[in-house]
């Protein structure tokens, strides 16, 4: 790949690890919690009416689709009020959740690729969602990670991308970025002047109009295309 890269970013959830199963057992972990507490809140919204809530906040603020923890709060905030609690528990709760949130199993491919890329370029992360990489021992292996809240846009906006970019002090072309996502990975980081790697870890066809970017099924199929 030309010009030589100096920084791979890597997306978080469904890219070092499955994120579905994650988040269902931390709304989970969040609701028994809630029902131990505040048990009229939990007995009047279950997990799936709070991301009911959610999505109906989300269309009154659409700013917060790069804020899941703000609205994640807005939801407990109203649905509290809605059921006569006092909303001064919301920030426990939201770290009940996020405790949860980090519990978080990595794909097998991804520690050694780490361990394989690490000294050679410079590492970074980039997430749309509200897990923090400085909650995790995989910390270690990273320069630096972004979280699409922190800038105020989310993926595929090109501004978290240039955030990457300006953190490290590299131009665009000489980031990698490697995500599952195509339109927020793939097509974002082409967007910002990035190149780009597809994790198509479920084989699915690729479906854009836009021509397909070297793909990889796995983290361990990475290492052979940069060199």
């Amino acid at each position: 790949m030309s010009p030589p890269i100096a920084c791979i970013c890597f997306d978080l959830d469904d890219t070092l690890w499955p994120v579905n199963v994650v988040i269902t057992r931390a709304e989970r972990v969040l609701h028994e919690w809630l029902l131990s507490y505040y048990p009229r809140l939990a007995r009047r919204f279950s997990s799936r009416d709070l991301r009911k809530l959610r999505e109906q906040l989300l269309l009154q603020h659409p700013h917060l689709a790069c804020d899941f923890s703000t609205l994640r709060k807005m939801s407990l905030h109203h649905a509290a009020e809605r059921v006569g609690y006092r909303p001064d528990f919301v920030e426990q709760a939201l770290e009940i959740f996020l405790q949860a949130r980090h519990d978080v199993t990595l794909y097998h491919d991804v520690l050694p690729t780490l361990q394989a890329l690490h000294g050679r370029y410079r590492l970074s992360t980039l997430t749309n969602g509200n897990a923090d990489v400085n909650r995790l021992s995989l910390s270690a292996w990273f320069d630096c990670n972004i979280q699409a809240c922190q800038i105020g846009v989310a993926k595929p906006a090109v501004e978290p991308f240039h955030a990457i970019c300006k953190m490290l002090a590299v131009s665009p072309e000489q980031v990698l970025h490697v995500g599952d996502d195509v339109t927020c990975d793939v097509q974002g980081a082409q967007n910002a002047g990035m190149q780009a790697i597809w994790l198509n870890r479920t084989r699915e066809p690729w479906r854009s109009e836009t021509p397909q970017p070297p793909t990889i099924h796995s983290l361990t199929e990475l290492l052979p295309l940069l060199t």
